[in-house]
């Protein structure tokens, strides 16, 4: 007689469910880059731009989203400065921010070319090249402290994708100047409360500019 056993096993599973449901221990939803990995993965192409969940927005007085790098931001000119950026409805929360440059060009398996933390939400912004009083960079995935330097490389063809993300966080990071690039930006990613994007690109024609 298996009817019996597989009625109790029903009702069995219908309670656990419906206890699963009731004892008021749901898990909170990840955030958008907080779903597969501490590491944000991106899409399968970038997007030029994109806003934070409360409208959290990073822009450049130096380039427009997803266009060309400035020279100054190269190993073209060889000045080798990162760009300029503004921020704006930054979470009211937010004690910290963090920033971060990678290679998309190969969204699986992105490169991170420079990360600064330690930046004042309230400070509406970063002037081109400058570490304010308080804010500090790591190093990246060339093992190199601060700016990438990023080039066209030569084993490239056409362009490299080059995605800035802008993180609020709700409490210190605890990132040391310093650090390894790929702790601390699984450090920025899991403690974000808020993140916004803009990408640029290095193309052969802008690097011959340089």
């Amino acid at each position: 007689m298996r009817f019996p056993t597989i009625a109790i096993c029903t009702l069995a599973i219908v309670f656990a469910v419906c206890g699963c449901a009731s004892d008021g221990r749901e898990l909170a939803e990840p955030l958008p880059w907080q779903v597969t990995t501490t590491r944000p993965l991106p899409p399968t192409s970038a997007p030029d731009q994109s806003t934070g969940i409360d409208g959290m927005t990073l822009t450049s007085p130096d380039f427009v989203a997803g266009g060309d790098a400035p020279a100054s931001a190269t190993c073209a000119s060889g000045i080798n400065l990162h760009p300029g950026f503004q921020w704006s409805t930054v979470p009211e929360s937010a004690v910290e921010l963090g920033i971060t440059l990678s290679d998309q060009t190969d969204p699986e398996n992105p490169l991170l070319l420079w990360l600064m933390a330690g930046l004042d939400p309230d400070a509406g912004g970063l002037t081109q090249g400058d570490l304010p009083a308080g804010a500090f960079e790591t190093l990246n995935d060339y093992g190199q402290p601060g700016w990438g330097n990023p080039c066209l490389e030569s084993f490239q063809t056409g362009r490299r994708d080059l995605q800035f993300r802008l993180y609020a966080l709700d409490r210190p990071s605890n990132i040391s100047p310093g650090a390894p690039g790929n702790t601390s930006w699984d450090e920025l990613a899991a403690r974000a409360i808020d993140s916004a994007t803009i990408l640029m690109r290095i193309t052969a024609d802008s690097s011959a500019q340089g």
